[in-house]
Order: C-alpha cells, then sequence, then structure tokens
C-alpha cells in the first residue's frame, strides 16, 4: 500500500513509457489506476499484515528454508536420503551444468580479448587460440549454460522438503 492507502498492483519499466519512466498500477476500493512516475522517485511502501507466517503455514512444496537449516544443510546426507534415480539424474544436470557452466565466459571473438580477460601467464599460447570462436558459438554456449543451470535449479524445486528432511504435518481431521 502507498501512503495514499492505494495498493500497488504493478510496476514496470515499460516500452511505452517515456524514457526514465515507469508505469505504476494502482488500486483503491475496486477502482484501478495506472500512474506514470519518474524513475527516480522514492516509493515507500507499507505491506499489508495479515498476521505472522510461520513454516507451519507455509505448504512444503512452497517453504523456503530458514538461515540455520541453509547454514548447517548437509549435502552427503541430502543426497544419500535420494533414491539412485532422483541421484542419476541430479547427477547428470550438475555434470551438463558444471561442463558447459565452467566454459561460460572463456570463450572470445578474438585473441585480444582472450588475453585481455585471463592472466595468461599460465595459459600456453594454443591454449588461448582454442579459446577464439565465432560470436554465434559464443552465444550458444552462453545460452546453453543458463539452460543447463535452469534446469538444474528446475528439478530442485520439488526435491526442497526431501533434501532438508521436512516432516510433512499430520492432517488434523475436524468432526
Amino acid at each position: 500500500m502507498t501512503s495514499s492507502n492505494e495498493t500497488v498492483l504493478g510496476i514496470s519499466a515499460g516500452v511505452a513509457t517515456p524514457r526514465g519512466k515507469v508505469e505504476v498500477s494502482l488500486e483503491k476500493a475496486g477502482r484501478k489506476r495506472l500512474a506514470i512516475w519518474n524513475a527516480r522517485t522514492i516509493i515507500v511502501v507499507r505491506r499489508a499484515t495479515f498476521g505472522a507466517v510461520t513454516n507451519a503455514d507455509i505448504p512444503l512444496s512452497d517453504r523456503l528454508p530458514t538461515f540455520h537449516e541453509l547454514a548447517s544443510f548437509d549435502a552427503g546426507e541430502a543426497w544419500d536420503r535420494l533414491s539412485p534415480e532422483q541421484q542419476r539424474v541430479i547427477g547428470v544436470l550438475a555434470l551438463r551444468f558444471g561442463t558447459i557452466g565452467q566454459c561460460d565466459g572463456f570463450f572470445h571473438e578474438t585473441i585480444e580479448a582472450v588475453r585481455k580477460s585471463f592472466s595468461s601467464s599460465h595459459w600456453t599460447s594454443q591454449v588461448q587460440a582454442t579459446a577464439v570462436w565465432p560470436r554465434l558459438h559464443i552465444e550458444l554456449i552462453e545460452s546453453a549454460a543458463q539452460a543447463a543451470f535452469q534446469n538444474l535449479c528446475d528439478h530442485f524445486d520439488p526435491l526442497w522438503p526431501q533434501l532438508f528432511n521436512w516432516r510433512a504435518r499430520k492432517e488434523v481431521k475436524q468432526s
């Protein structure tokens, strides 16, 4: 909610707005309006509070780990809880990302760009020469690295409860 008690529905730096402006969609008492604000405008937003949300109120598939859970996360223990099929899928995705992702940013269109980007003291001239690729190939590798990372992240989403060993709450039947 803004200081005018309007609810902010969305803020976008749309292509159609004048340079340096943003579109702000607002709503108050069922009436919606679109405002165009200077991008440097400081917007103070108050969050409407609906009571404290606890981890018990959040479905396990939507929950994020707490700082303590993340800081004390034991990857080996989590790996052991996965089935062999899950381990294989994650391993393949990790190998793809580790291989392609590690190469993202190494390749350049000219040898000068290669030498400027890396400390060449440990790269032989022959190795530097292999890092010169056409722009199209560089873009394909960058795209493949992003896709590999996204696939790895997407695969983890349904596994969070299992990786963090969260237990499903017992359903309480009301009579």
